[in-house]
């Protein structure tokens, strides 16, 4: 599990008026949940733009360093972003404890080429591209990797076959289909077979009324 650092601040507005101006500062408004309660804060853009690029994706504890020195360890529980600018408008962290386990999505990682679909024409399909998991935040995973080569057509990776990692624990129902791989598609008949077929129908019918 890796680990990043992004440092906040505390704010006392709130409301859309005091949002939008301080995304025009370039900030972003957040608010940290925990066991004590909730708090506002304030997340430069430009830092919190750096620290996505640098998770890609993955899951990890973030430690926010307030302006007085303080820190705390969260996951990033939520983010809300600007459908037309795609913009980060809104951050959820949530306070972890190194004693308390926690639940969290965990995306799915492939590797592999699947038999099914190098030899046999099939697809492979993600039917689940996070997987749910609680463990004690050390052992929190970044990614869950799988491979699916061993895979043939008609195959299916549940839940309940996913790697077994130390401390982590798979939550939801075990038989849910993770990864599968699909039969090749039926080819349709050719329009012009198909233009044939409707000519010769239509002959046998003028035959049966003469």
């Amino acid at each position: 599990m890796s680990e990043h650092t992004l440092s906040v601040s505390k704010r006392e507005g709130q409301g859309r008026g005091f949002s939008r101006r301080l995304r025009a500062q370039g900030s972003i408004p957040a608010v940290i949940y925990g066991k004590s309660g909730s708090e506002k804060l304030a997340v430069t853009e430009k830092d919190f733009m750096l620290l996505m690029r640098e998770i890609g994706g993955s899951a990890t504890i973030v430690t926010l360093e307030d302006d007085k020195g303080g820190k705390t360890a969260t996951l990033i529980q939520d983010t809300q972003r600007n459908p037309r600018t795609d913009r980060f408008e809104h951050i959820d962290f949530l306070e972890v404890s190194a004693d308390q386990e926690i639940t969290a999505q965990i995306p799915v990682h492939t590797h592999g080429e699947a038999v099914g679909v190098k030899t046999g024409g099939g697809s492979l399909e993600i039917a689940l591209h996070e997987v749910e998991v609680s463990c004690l935040p050390k052992n929190l995973p970044e990614q869950i990797d799988l491979d699916v080569s061993g895979l043939d057509v008609g195959d299916m990776i549940h839940v309940s076959a996913l790697p077994k990692l130390e401390g982590v624990t798979y939550q939801g129902d075990p038989e849910t289909v993770v990864v599968m791989c699909n039969a090749p598609m039926a080819e349709e008949a050719p329009a012009e077979d198909e233009a044939e077929a409707a000519g010769d129908d239509a002959e046998a019918k003028t035959g049966e009324e003469a």
